[in-house]
Parts: C-alpha cells; sequence; structure tokens
C-alpha cells in the first residue's frame, strides 16, 4: 500500500470513529518534484498547494497537460502577486486581510472574470508573530466585511495553522483551541474550515474540518498506518 493509500485510509477510519464527513483532501506539494505531483494525480488525487509563487508558476506551466489538477494556495499573501496567483489558482487559502481580498476581488473581476472565485480568510489562532492572519474574535466582522464589498469572491469559511504543540499524541480530547475556532468557522462565510495537517489529523477531524492540507504522509514510507 502506497502512503498515499495509507493515508486516505487513515482519514476514512477517523471519520468512521469521529461520525464525521470525509473532507477534502488537499496534497501539500512544496519542495516536491513533478514527477511526485504525476505519480498522485495518476492514483487520482486532484488538488494541489503550493506556498510559493515562483514555485507554483513552474509546476503548473509542467504539468498544463493534467487538466482536472486544481491549484490552491496556502502560503503568505504578498498584495503584489496576487495578480498572478489570480490567473494560476483555483482557490486561495490565505487571505489575511481584508485589504488583500479587495485586491483579489479587482483582479477577478477584470482577469479572471469569475462570480464565485474560493477563498479562505486565514486565522492567526495561536496569536502568533510568525504567523499571517486576523484574530480569531475578528474573524466575524472581516468575513462580513468581504462579503459585503467583493461580490466576485465566494468566501468558504476558516483556515488556520495551530501552534505546534497541536499534536494528536498530546491530546485525548478535542483542545479548547480547536472548539472556539470550529465554533466561530461555522458562522463565517460557508460555514467550512481549513484545517489539519499531518500532525494533527485526528483534532481536526474531530473539530469537524472541511479539507485536510497534508504534505509528509503523502509521501513518507513510513507514515501512520491507520
Amino acid at each position: 500500500m502506497s502512503p498515499y493509500q495509507r493515508l486516505l485510509a487513515k482519514i476514512n477510519n477517523l471519520c468512521a470513529v469521529e461520525r464525521r464527513s470525509i473532507p477534502r483532501l488537499i496534497a501539500v506539494t512544496k519542495g516536491r518534484s513533478v514527477d511526485d505531483i504525476r505519480q498522485l494525480y495518476q492514483a487520482g488525487q486532484r488538488e494541489f498547494a503550493e506556498n510559493y509563487l515562483d514555485e507554483l508558476s513552474t509546476k503548473a506551466q509542467q504539468l498544463e497537460d493534467l487538466k482536472e489538477l486544481r491549484w490552491i494556495f496556502i502560503g503568505i499573501l504578498q498584495s503584489n502577486k496576487i495578480k498572478r496567483l489570480a490567473t494560476i489558482c483555483a482557490e486561495i487559502q490565505t487571505i489575511a486581510s481584508l485589504k488583500q481580498a479587495h485586491h483579489l476581488e479587482r483582479h477577478i473581476a477584470d482577469t479572471v472574470k469569475v462570480t464565485n472565485y474560493p477563498i479562505y480568510l486565514t486565522v492567526n489562532i495561536g496569536n502568533e508573530p510568525q504567523k499571517s492572519g486576523v484574530m480569531l474574535a475578528e474573524a466575524p466582522k472581516i468575513v462580513s466585511q468581504i462579503t459585503e464589498s467583493c461580490p466576485h469572491l465566494q468566501l468558504e469559511g476558516l483556515m488556520a495553522i495551530p501552534p505546534q504543540e497541536y499534536n494528536d499524541d498530546r491530546w485525548s480530547e478535542l483542545p479548547p483551541l480547536y472548539k472556539q475556532l470550529a465554533q466561530t468557522a461555522q458562522h463565517c462565510g460557508a460555514g467550512k474550515l481549513s484545517l489539519g495537517m499531518s500532525a494533527d489529523l485526528r483534532l481536526a477531524v474531530m473539530a469537524g474540518s472541511s479539507c485536510l492540507r497534508v504534505g509528509r504522509d503523502l509521501f513518507s514510507p513510513t507514515a501512520i498506518n491507520p
């Protein structure tokens, strides 16, 4: 069984135990080769995420023949790069301010010309200075402002990267931080939540995350068995 197959089985089992719907799996391919991405695509994966525009642009060009491949941006967003991202990505999960949403709205309206471009608002759930994002308490207000002023954007919900101490092995129950995030996300946009990476898959499933962003366990030959 490949790491990809093991990961899918693990997610399915977690969802069955927690009685949750199976979330979207987004393959994080930062630092991975084009051949790695092709192999996952051939195995059935269709959504891929990158953190850096230059790496994303190169890979997108080399993989143009994969017609069903869907690129998602999950890196720190810079306003001067939003236009290029809007033409490559089908979704951006790291909108961190109303200003960034307005920049994206303009480029989507002028260049991409769609009326439901999906985005997530990034929340700095741990108030960590090295991470971007809005404070959780501010999220509903900013979500409302984006929804009212950006008709070409579809605000799906919240995206977060919890602090490193939130690891599956350390928690027998859902931590209060995850509960608060999940409750707030229900009232933001379409009520979705982008939460969960290789280290905290179980907690993310417990919190009802709508999509999981996984890199390490997709490629590691020692990925944890379900």
